[in-house]
């Protein structure tokens, strides 16, 4: 009877995937597509949402990962490459229920820091400027050792500010402009005026005065530029964004609806 009990309890231990099991994103360079150390079947889905379809370099986006039939999530992991090459992209920070791992020789990455979770946020912080498209890799297992394992394969293209000038000759003052669309989801751009080149801070408050967002932060020539936000993974509501640069300062409210 003692042995029948320990050889079950061997055999459930057996059957999960661990979050120990890194480096399987299913992206170039990676040990496989499966999160784990094992290949599942059956049904399931786990979905993944924040990542966005254009990011701005140096910004930190929130993502969740979550599953809607099935299974709880035993394990999953994730990695972003610089197109569909084998080179890292970004940089990862633990959030609820996550941590990062580095597998030397595959990659760096994020993933599960405990069994049998319904869901899990981490934050990624997008590449410098000129890295071009950046591609997401998430793969995850659902249930014990024959539960399904789902792969997700994200595509983010960079977002490019432009210094163009609307006309001949840069403009003759500082102005910042009503956000387009106004209401969106899950993105909306934002256009100023500068009439020299100088310092640029763009920054998104929610209504309660905290900061979700710095959009710009850094010296920019003169002339008409426009820059993207991307609020996936933030609420519906009234944000409000500040553009500073030298003694001019100028906000805006904008709507998000979801």
């Amino acid at each position: 009877m003692k042995l029948s009990i320990a050889l079950s309890l061997l055999i459930s231990f057996a059957a999960y995937s661990y979050p120990t099991y890194t480096a399987y994103s299913g992206a170039p360079g990676s040990k496989g597509t499966c999160a784990s150390s094992c290949h599942g079947s059956g049904t399931g889905t786990i979905t993944v949402t924040g990542f966005p379809t254009s990011y701005i370099p140096g910004t930190t986006y929130t993502m969740t990962v979550s599953y809607s039939s099935g299974s709880t999530i035993s394990n999953f992991n994730a990695s972003a490459r610089k197109g569909t090459t084998s080179s890292g992209a970004g940089t990862f920070a633990a959030g609820t229920r996550t941590a990062v791992y580095t597998v030397s020789g595959y990659e760096n990455g994020i993933r599960a820091s405990s069994n049998s979770i319904s869901s899990a946020t981490f934050n990624w912080t997008a590449p410098a400027a000129g890295t071009g498209n950046v591609t997401l890799y998430v793969s995850g297992l659902q249930g014990s050792k024959g539960g399904p394992n789902t792969k997700i394969v994200r595509t983010s293209t960079e977002t490019v500010t432009s210094s163009a000038n609307d006309y001949s000759g840069a403009p003759e003052s500082f102005s910042l402009s009503q956000n387009y669309p106004n209401p969106f989801n899950p993105s909306t751009t934002i256009s100023f005026n500068l009439p020299a080149r100088n310092e640029v801070t763009l920054k998104v408050y929610n209504s309660l005065g905290n900061e979700v967002a710095v959009l710009l932060n850094k010296e920019m020539e003169a002339g008409t530029n426009s820059v993207s936000w991307n609020a996936s993974g933030l609420p519906s509501g009234i944000y409000f964004y500040t553009l500073q640069s030298g003694r001019y300062c100028d906000t805006k409210k904008l709507t998000l609806l979801k």
